[in-house]
């Protein structure tokens, strides 16, 4: 196509340099001639050169794109809360001192009303910060007082703000008043 027009224009040209004013007018015929085919042959809308309209993007083409964004969208916030289901449901079976056991590598405020006892692991740290309580166990020692340096047997009143050491497995703290708060830190189970 783009060939045709460049002979034509090629033709118009000699023919003006041959005729003059004759030639001018033929010039004129040939290029509109020539322009008019061109454009019919270049064809936008073709499957070749697609020709997109303003009402195909805005009615057909955004809401299709819209619908597939949201339908992604809602798939991806559907596998993001069954992992943070699953998560949860990991870090609730891994917190201590919810109910009547726990396990922690660090400290959990715990709750004793009296004479609850807590039942400890080897290695359990507790401190007891509210009301009283007594060492307990059926071996002894019951607790080692590592604030202190020294031993209770079981029977014995904790201090206040001592750190102890659970060194016997079971052994561990009777409450003796209302609402006795500990800091644990291991695994232990109340009853």
């Amino acid at each position: 196509m783009k060939s045709k027009f460049a002979v034509g224009l090629l033709v118009l040209a000699a023919v003006v340099l041959v005729s003059g004013a004759v030639g001018l007018l033929v010039l004129a015929a040939v290029v509109l001639v020539s322009g008019a085919s061109f454009l019919a042959f270049a064809s936008p809308g073709s499957q070749d050169d697609p020709f997109i309209t303003l009402s195909y993007l805005t009615n057909i083409f955004r809401p299709q794109v819209l619908n597939d964004a949201r339908a992604t969208e809602q798939e991806m916030i559907q596998r993001f809360e069954t992992r943070i289901a699953e998560l949860e449901a990991q870090i609730r079976a891994a917190a201590p001192g919810q109910g009547a056991s726990g396990t922690a590598d660090r400290f959990h405020l715990v709750t004793l009303n009296n004479g609850q006892v807590l039942s400890a692991s080897v290695g359990t740290e507790i401190m007891l910060r509210i009301q009283t309580a007594t060492a307990s166990g059926a071996s002894e020692p019951a607790l080692v007082n590592y604030t202190s340096g020294s031993t209770l047997s079981s029977g014995s009143a904790l201090t206040p703000n001592h750190m102890y050491l659970v060194t016997i497995e079971g052994n561990g703290v009777r409450a003796t008043g209302d609402t006795v708060r500990l800091l644990v830190r291991g695994s232990y189970t109340i009853s």
